[in-house]
């Protein structure tokens, strides 16, 4: 706050809560408060990129048609050690694809139309980690647009002592679920089963608890709800196809990665196999099948060579845009 009162900028509001309120209340105090006509979002660990205010407020005006703009954001830890990229699709389509298993633009660094907010309710207050995905569902679901810029603009912070989803308990997983669930009921032409629907949810989010029985069958409703899109929303069989292929990939992935993380390896060379037979031999499954005959000497530094190939990928990206001399 002392930082903040030291710009002595006549612009720059402070406003307190009596008390701490949370997060999701407090995001709609902020949006009643704000006297402009564009919101942007950014938490207070964050970084921002000098250009993102410039970019993101450019580029909604030069899309009146937009409601929300978000963008490219790259994960740091506390030391400022580049982690992850975080890239939300751009077009309006695979949007609506995304929203059914996750929110389908970063909160952090998008900036969105005061009006078309309000106008849809502002955040619901029930949700307490799942406020901004249920948001954006909300306005895909009434038919206003959402985008993302291709270009990486903030960099948000996720500290190691953050607990992990299964960590934080069965509340977060229930939001999630739940907003699932009306995006599932506005775009698929199909009346899933409460068990179905849950256990959709928790490949996605809580794929380690999963029995191997559990896993498949998930595997399958994945297909069946990717196959059930509405027809009004215009995919065509390729887009479909695409779209399934790539999320079967990603829950194989995930679920290959926890087994090395826990140590069976019998069960990475058994998964790695049957990925192998079907998204075919020259894919990353080949590699995961070797590493496992190799043994867990192998299989261990996986996961790691991963990390470091994403985070050599994102400095390549960020050369030119940003002093990379305070990311590591």
């Amino acid at each position: 706050v002392d930082v903040v009162r030291s710009f002595n900028d006549g612009r720059i509001r402070i406003h307190h809560n009596p008390e701490n309120l949370g997060q999701t209340k407090s995001l709609n105090i902020g949006l009643e408060l704000a006297a402009g006509d564009y919101i942007a979002r950014i938490d207070a660990d964050d970084v921002a990129l000098p250009q993102w205010l410039q970019e993101q407020i450019d580029f909604i005006r030069e899309h009146p048609d937009c409601s929300v703009v978000s963008a490219y954001v790259f994960a740091i830890d506390e030391n400022n050690k580049i982690k992850k990229l975080y890239k939300p699709p751009c077009e309006q389509k695979d949007i609506i694809l995304r929203s059914l298993i996750t929110s389908p633009v970063n909160h952090v660094g998008s900036v969105f139309k005061k009006k078309d907010i309000l106008e849809n309710g502002g955040y619901d207050e029930r949700y307490k980690t799942a406020a901004d995905f249920d948001l954006w569902g909300k306005l895909l679901r009434n038919g206003f647009k959402i985008t993302t810029t291709p270009k990486i603009l903030v960099a948000i912070r996720e500290h190691a002592q953050s607990l992990s989803r299964s960590e934080r308990g069965m509340r977060e997983l229930e939001e999630i679920e739940e907003v699932i669930r009306k995006n599932l009921k506005e775009f698929v032409d199909l009346d899933l089963m409460e068990d179905e629907g849950r256990l959709f949810c928790r490949v996605n989010y809580d794929e380690g608890r999963l029995t191997d029985d559990e896993f498949h069958r998930a595997i399958e409703i994945t297909r069946k709800i990717y196959t059930h899109l509405v027809p009004s929303l215009g995919f065509t069989g390729r887009e479909v196809d695409r779209w399934k292929r790539k999320r079967c990939i990603t829950l194989f992935v995930k679920r290959i990665f926890f087994c090395i993380h826990q140590k069976k390896y019998s069960d990475v060379r058994k998964l790695s196999l049957e990925a192998m037979r079907e998204f075919g031999h020259f894919s990353v499954f080949m590699i995961l099948w070797g590493a496992s005959i190799c043994g867990g000497m192998i299989l261990n530094v996986v996961p790691e060579l991963y990390s470091r190939m994403l985070r050599f990928r994102i400095r390549i990206q960020l050369n030119g845009q940003v002093n990379l001399n305070i990311f590591h």
